[in-house]
């Protein structure tokens, strides 16, 4: 096995990572949303999405990456997140 090769592991093993912490965030939604419905909250809370946001923006920074893809990401996150907030 070559170099480049060891490397794409890496990665696969990086992303199956990414995958599993992912599923596990939607699952912690679903519950959210099962407790907004039955306490009558509204899924979205504006003031609380852009805290999160700002949050998140400011340490992917701190870990050196780049705000906008961190902003994009969180962006995508949160879209899947309100879905599954509304229908959980």
């Amino acid at each position: 096995m070559n170099k480049l090769d060891l490397l794409r592991q890496q990665i696969d093993r990086a992303d199956k990572k990414i995958l599993i912490t992912l599923k596990q965030r939607l699952q912690i939604v679903r519950k959210v949303g099962v407790w907004k419905k039955q306490n009558d909250i509204p899924v979205l809370d504006r003031k609380r999405w852009q805290i999160v946001l700002k949050s998140k923006i400011r340490l992917g920074k701190k870990l050196g990456l780049n705000g906008m893809f961190i902003k994009k990401i969180y962006e995508q996150i949160h879209q899947e997140a309100l879905k599954i907030e509304n229908n959980p």
